[in-house]
């Protein structure tokens, strides 16, 4: 009886708080590195990066490409690191066509199904999560992919993924920037969403592994997480001093970022943008409601 009214009282005191913070959290944008897609109109067809991964590959180059409103990738590791894995992981619902210019010991797993080979041609996957990866054991590898947008699209009207494909997706902020090129060599490539946030994380060590990356702020300003280690920089950029992570405020153009041209020693680079995480929104459905209170008194009690 007593925990009964412990209860009662905690409700008390707790509903009126919650119903004044019950209220949309902002979702994410989907930007570049992990953009969605909508099919063409009338369609219910959808596509969504959820990370992009290159380990050290010979060349790994990503570019927004204008003219089919989506993103190209050419990566390459034919010659020196031959075993180095790379993944381009994406959720489709309803089916999307991929074009494939070229493709060495390349496969697509589907969860659920399994695996097969991908060679140069259209390549559809159908509703899921699939994983487009290369085998490390063949010797070399190498894949010109395009993934274009809905019919019709141009990347100027998209975001992702950052992260979801590419750096422009339809459900991009005008206050985001995005990604127009992003290239490296013997370097750690990786995007996705943490925390609902789009990061970006690149790491190297010596000249041997170098990165190029350019950053479009279309109009106004917009805001970036930055964090880095060694040889990483932009002249354009006002970056925080090294190992502290501070926001930084992007002016409208174009920003290249550089790592690994001094020849000397590691170097990694972090960059993010997004909304903040919520840690009221317990469910993480976006919204701040009863739902995240029944969740928290289901949880009361001590810690494991």
């Amino acid at each position: 009886m007593f925990s009964k009214l412990i209860l009662a009282g905690v409700l008390v005191s707790i509903l009126p708080a919650a119903s004044a913070i019950a209220e949309a959290v902002e979702s994410p944008e989907i930007p570049d590195g992990s953009e969605y897609y909508d099919g063409s109109s009338g369609s219910d067809d959808t596509m969504a990066f959820t990370y992009v991964s290159s380990v050290g590959v010979d060349s790994f180059l990503w570019y927004r490409n204008d003219s089919i409103g989506g993103d190209t990738f050419d990566i390459d590791s034919m010659s020196t690191n031959v075993s180095a894995p790379f993944q381009i992981a994406v959720q489709v619902e309803g089916s999307w066509d991929f074009t494939v210019h070229s493709a060495t010991a390349i496969y697509v797993y589907t969860a659920g199904s399994g695996t097969a080979a991908v060679s140069a041609g259209t390549l559809t996957l159908g509703d899921g999560y699939h994983v487009l990866y290369n085998d490390t054991s063949a010797g070399g590898s190498e894949l010109h992919l395009d993934m274009p947008g809905p019919s019709g699209s141009s990347s100027s009207s998209s975001s992702s993924s950052s992260s979801s494909s590419s750096s422009s997706s339809s459900s991009s902020s005008s206050s985001d920037p995005l990604w127009d090129e992003i290239a490296a060599e013997f370097a750690h490539v990786r995007w996705g969403f943490v925390d609902n946030r789009l990061e970006y994380h690149f790491l190297g060590n010596n000249a041997a592994s170098t990165l190029y990356a350019d950053l479009h702020q279309s109009g106004g300003t917009g805001d970036i997480n930055v964090h880095y280690l060694g040889d990483a920089s932009c002249s354009s950029l006002t970056l925080p001093a090294e190992l502290t992570e501070d926001a930084v405020s992007v002016s409208s153009g174009h920003h290249d970022f550089l790592a690994g041209t001094s020849g000397d020693g590691p170097w990694s680079l972090t960059i993010s943008w997004g909304p903040e995480p919520c840690e009221a929104d317990i469910t993480g459905d976006g919204i701040v409601d009863f739902n995240d209170l029944m969740s928290l008194l289901s949880s009361w009690g001590g810690c494991p």
